[in-house]
C-alpha cells in the first residue's frame, strides 16, 4: 500500500474531540494549497504513543487569522486577483480542522467507543481509508458519539456522516437500510428529527461532491 500524507496536525486533543491544522503545500503561483477534509468525513490520528488510533468524524472546518494582529479585511478584490497581486495574505491564514471522536482502533479490531487515551498534540491526522470506515461502521451504534456535537446541527452531521460512509462502502443500498432502522431505533421518540434525516439520506438525495 503506497504511503499516504497527513492532512493535518493535532494542536489540541481531548478524549471526546481534536482540532488540528491542516496541512499546506505551495504550489506553483505561491499561493498555500490546503486539503480540507468534508463535512461528516472520516479522519484517523496514528497516535504513536498510546498505541491507539482515534478514530473521528469532521465536524467543523474553520479558516482564519492565527491571531489577533493579522485579521483579514474585505478588500474588493476577486481572489484571482488576490493570486497576482498580494499573494502573501494567504500565508497569514489558518485552517483548522474540530472532530469529534466516534471509537478507536488497536491493531486490527475497531471499537465504537472512546479511547482509553486522547489523541497527543503533534500526532498527525489522515483521511480514514474505505476499509477503515466499512470496519467501524458495520453497525451504527457510534452515532450516538455524534450527540456531543452542539455547535453545528446535530441532524445535519449525522446524515453527512452516514453519506460519507455510503460513498466508502462502494454506495451499499444495504447499508442505507441499516442506517435508516437503526436511526428509526434511536429516535423513537422524535419522529419529526427522524423523518428530517432520513430524507437526507435517500439514494436519490445523496450527490457526491
Amino acid at each position: 500500500m503506497p504511503k499516504r500524507d497527513p492532512i493535518a496536525e493535532v494542536v489540541s486533543s481531548t478524549i471526546t474531540g481534536f482540532i488540528a491544522q491542516c496541512s499546506s503545500t505551495e504550489s506553483d503561483d505561491g499561493v498555500p494549497r490546503i486539503t480540507k477534509p468534508r463535512f461528516g468525513s472520516f479522519l484517523k490520528v496514528e497516535c504513536k504513543e498510546s498505541k491507539y488510533d482515534t478514530l473521528a468524524v469532521v465536524y467543523n472546518v474553520i479558516t482564519g487569522s492565527p491571531d489577533n494582529a493579522h485579521q483579514p479585511w474585505a478588500l474588493g478584490m476577486s481572489r484571482e486577483q488576490l493570486r497576482q497581486e498580494q499573494p502573501h495574505i494567504f500565508s497569514l491564514l489558518r485552517t483548522e480542522v474540530h472532530a469529534v471522536v466516534v471509537g478507536y482502533a488497536s491493531g486490527k479490531e475497531v471499537f465504537q467507543h472512546l479511547p482509553p487515551l486522547p489523541a497527543d498534540v503533534h500526532d498527525f491526522v489522515y483521511e480514514a481509508t474505505n476499509d477503515e470506515v466499512r470496519l467501524l461502521t458495520k453497525d451504527l451504534e457510534f452515532l450516538r458519539l455524534l450527540s456531543s456535537v452542539t455547535v453545528v446541527p446535530q441532524d445535519e452531521l449525522i446524515a453527512a456522516c452516514i453519506r460519507e460512509a455510503y460513498y466508502a462502502r462502494g454506495r451499499e443500498h444495504a447499508f442505507l437500510v441499516e442506517a435508516g432502522q437503526a436511526l428509526s431505533h434511536m429516535m423513537r421518540s422524535d419522529y419529526d428529527r427522524l423523518v428530517s434525516i432520513l430524507k437526507q439520506i435517500r439514494p436519490e438525495a445523496i450527490a457526491r461532491a
